[in-house]
């Protein structure tokens, strides 16, 4: 199970003639807030923020797996009114209307994560709105909640499956944690990129060094 400090600042990481082929299955999901899925399949951002779900090991986010199934959420929707820049906030409700009936969710698409950057100037997320979905009071929550925790922007390259898939949910994919394993595995082959290699790469490269200042994550 790789950490952190595992995925150094590469642009290339995903893109390099030596980079493992795309995966055909994949069992192995990233939950995150349905609306961000949507941004990742749109090209709106290419990257998530995270410091850690209550379940997740020592509270703190970990690289559990490098290719992941976008795993939407719905959880504290009221509570996160007035978290996306108001160009995107009919997005909750659009999200909400997609959703799978009953106890089941849609699955769309799938990412690699190609870059884990360790946010050491946080200020630059203020002015890089065209780059992601939130508001600044999103950005502040996330930045002074739990200032113990280091913040890292992770990128991912993501993929829409050739067709979407809806899973029944399982007892052990609730809770406040970014991991879980699906009880079976879906067939990933066919999936198209959601957004150019050379556009990935710059967005990816403008992005990482505004917040880091060209720091690698240690």
């Amino acid at each position: 199970m790789p950490g952190i400090g595992d995925y150094n600042l590469s642009i290339n990481l995903g893109q390099t003639a030596d980079a493992p082929p795309l995966p055909e299955t994949l069992d192995v999901a990233l939950k995150e807030w349905a609306v961000a899925v949507r941004a990742l399949r749109e090209g709106r951002q290419v990257m998530l923020l995270r410091k850690g779900g209550i379940l997740d090991a020592g509270g703190q986010f970990e690289v559990e797996a490098r290719d992941v199934l976008l795993f939407p959420t719905y959880l504290h929707e009221d509570e996160q009114l007035g978290s996306l820049q108001p160009c995107y906030g009919a997005w909750v409700a659009e999200e909400g209307s997609r959703r799978a009936a009953g106890a089941a969710i849609r699955i769309d698409a799938w990412a690699r994560i190609t870059d884990v950057v360790s946010v050491s100037h946080p200020e630059e997320l203020y002015r890089l709105s065209s780059q992601h979905i939130y508001s600044d009071k999103f950005l502040k929550y996330r930045i002074e909640n739990e200032p113990q925790k280091p913040l890292y922007a992770v990128f991912l390259r993501t993929y829409a499956l050739p067709r979407s898939v809806v899973v029944g949910m399982e007892p052990n994919y609730y809770g406040c944690k970014s991991w879980i394993t699906l009880e079976s595995v879906l067939d990933t082959a066919g999936s198209v990129p959601c957004m150019g290699d050379h556009a990935y790469e710059a967005r990816v490269r403008v992005t990482a060094d505004r917040l880091s200042h060209g720091s690698r994550v240690a």
